[in-house]
């Protein structure tokens, strides 16, 4: 089932139950601690106005976590985010091993994701060989049928939370995050190098962005793997995934990143030892060239969701551009080059499409310099207003 026709029929059955809800149980709004979790400007989620003790903790009572990651591991930075994007999380995995193999690739201190990009983010922080062909089988070797089951018409009406049930996509997390996993991204910790994950809190309308590093070292798999679980979870479409009482869904429903530097309460010192680096893998097309759209309510429905979501990714980058020059740092991006046809549904998980944006990934990590220094302004932005942040 195309995105276009979910989508409608999401709004068909939105419709037809909005007279019905009542009969759904209420929930209270769960105050359990965010033991692992801080919003993106490093503060407490359930104190919004108060610096996160976990973030204080990170950064040894310093003003930005970065700054104590830079002492503690003695360079600068080598920092990577990873956006969403559904079945296109393959042109992420192949560039990650084109990279690789151009013998140019670092080895990230820090590796945040969000949707497909939690899924990219713990191999990518590990980092070998065996790593990057396990993200290869992920993303090429794998059809919906690995990732959700839609379920019957008759069963939404009778009342559910989604269109789909992710039990497979449960499957497959288990299949690639096991303790041995674990056990290798608590190590990575101990060595000062970390995965960070964003999730969206629906109940309190939140970023939360989770130390999966500390998940880790905890030894709680089965959080680990819920996590990455509710950050990949599509609105509507996918269940929300349940933490502590709390409700998430997809990181991507507020911001398609992970944005480093704009934690703590004042601007970063100068860094440590130079300028570092942020990487930042987008896993779309930066601009789909225009097209007269069908006037259907699934084409509506679908492209005006699409619209949104390409305007949410081009905030993200805007926000990751400022915080990397906030932190001193090289800003370095790429995304799907626009000639490559990776369709407009992303939950296609097409195994023809997603091994096309694998082999583009891998063309373009392998060349010396596939990065671009700025985002696309998208006509929002001006371009001299990015020169303007040092």
């Amino acid at each position: 089932m195309r995105l276009a026709a979910l989508v409608s029929l999401a709004s068909i059955v939105i419709s037809l139950l909005v007279s019905g809800c009542g009969s759904v149980p209420h929930r209270t709004l769960s105050t359990s601690p965010a033991a692992f979790a801080i919003l993106p400007n490093g503060n407490d989620p359930l104190n919004p106005t108060e610096i996160s003790p976990l973030y204080a903790a990170i950064a040894s009572g310093k003003t930005n976590a970065i700054r104590e990651f830079e002492r503690r591991r003695g360079h600068a930075l080598n920092v990577l985010s990873l956006s969403g994007g559904g079945q296109n999380g393959a042109f992420g995995a192949g560039l990650l091993k084109g990279w690789r193999d151009s013998g140019r690739r670092p080895a990230f201190d820090i590796v945040g994701g969000v949707s497909t990009g939690a899924l990219l983010a713990t191999h990518a922080l590990l980092g070998t060989a065996a790593d990057d062909a396990q993200l290869e089988e992920m993303y090429t070797q794998i059809t919906k049928k690995d990732i959700y089951k839609e379920r019957r018409i008759l069963d939404i009406l009778r009342g559910v939370d989604s269109l789909a049930d992710t039990e497979p996509l449960q499957v497959l997390i288990a299949k690639y995050i096991t303790a041995e996993t674990l056990k290798r991204v608590a190590d990575a910790y101990a060595d000062n190098r970390l995965v960070l994950i964003g999730t969206t809190n629906i109940d309190y309308g939140q970023t939360w962005v989770w130390n999966m590093s500390a998940i880790a070292k905890e030894g709680n798999l089965e959080l680990y793997r819920k996590v990455l679980l509710a950050s990949a979870s599509f609105p509507i479409v996918f269940p929300p995934v349940e933490i502590d009482g709390h409700l998430f869904i997809d990181g991507a429903a507020r911001s398609n990143l992970v944005i480093p530097g704009v934690g703590g309460t004042d601007r970063p010192a100068p860094p440590l030892y130079g300028p570092g680096n942020l990487y930042l893998i987008d896993n779309g097309v930066l601009q789909s060239p225009p097209e007269a759209l069908r006037r259907a309510l699934g084409d509506v429905a679908a492209t005006t969701v699409a619209v949104m979501m390409d305007q949410s990714m081009l905030t993200a980058l805007t926000r990751s551009y400022f915080g990397a020059k906030f932190l001193g740092y090289n800003f370095r991006m790429a995304a799907i080059p626009d000639s490559v046809n990776v369709g407009k549904d992303p939950l296609a998980f097409d195994p023809a499409t997603m091994r096309a944006a694998f082999d583009a990934g891998y063309a373009l990590g392998k060349q010396p310099n596939p990065w671009m220094t700025h985002p696309p302004t998208g006509g929002d932005i001006p371009a001299w207003a990015f020169d303007q942040i040092k």
